[in-house]
């Protein structure tokens, strides 16, 4: 695998097409996303279960990429080839997914200091006084969230498309979001925009979001994750 760069319009691109694989199969996708919603719910509801979530989404992240590659090659779409993409990558989802419950465990346990960082971004110098571990950890807690998000970002979607190792898929990913940091945080802004717009459409929204979010990084991996020596 080869990782290339691309302008920073990409960003919108990826949302661009990821609507038009949706509008495909509206129905379909929107009861992808009831699911996906409906698991991320119940799993926050149970007690010590919610950093489940993390690994559940890059496993459901892996069957919506499934999805929609058979959409693509076939012209149909059920909700059943999610799950059946899931099952035909289930190791090495679960491998990325435990990375992803990992990373989510540290930013719990650093979060718990985080706070004591952030206290001198809404207090003044004279209200408060910090200790150098709070700062350790709020610098920590930064750096292991936003690396761990570039690599977990394509990493479901190489697996299932390239048929990459985690390794593979996790390192692949960090490079490609390194790479594209333009694109990447113009994409990013655009998600945060869906995101906004799903709560404030009490949740309804996030029926179409959350598709829209697992099939730009389909579309994006496509892009910039080539085959190559």
């Amino acid at each position: 695998m080869f990782v290339r760069t691309v302008p920073a319009r990409q960003g919108s691109q990826w949302i661009a097409e990821a609507w038009a694989l949706f509008k495909k199969q509206p129905a379909v996708w929107i009861a992808l996303g009831a699911i996906d919603l409906v698991v991320t719910l119940v799993l926050d509801l149970i007690p010590f279960a919610s950093d489940l979530t993390a690994l559940f989404t890059v496993l459901w992240a892996g069957g919506m990429v499934a999805a929609a590659e058979h959409m693509l090659a076939t012209g149909t779409l059920r909700v059943t080839d999610a799950i059946d993409g899931i099952r035909k990558h289930w190791q090495p989802l679960f491998t990325a997914g435990v990375f992803a419950l990992l990373v989510q465990l540290v930013c719990d346990l650093l979060g718990q200091r985080v706070p004591g960082g952030l206290a001198m971004f809404t207090k003044a110098p004279t209200d408060y006084t910090i200790d150098s571990f709070s700062w350790f950890a709020l610098l920590l807690y930064l750096a292991v969230a936003v690396a761990g998000a570039m690599a977990l970002w394509l990493a479901p979607a190489l697996i299932v498309t390239n048929g990459a190792s985690p390794s593979d898929a996790l390192k692949a990913s960090f490079v490609a979001a390194y790479r594209n940091v333009w694109p990447t945080l113009v994409y990013g802004l655009f998600v945060i925009g869906l995101i906004i717009a799903g709560v404030l459409t009490l949740g309804i929204g996030l029926l179409v979001a959350g598709p829209l979010l697992y099939l730009s990084t389909y579309v994006a991996c496509r892009e910039i994750v080539m085959h190559g020596r």
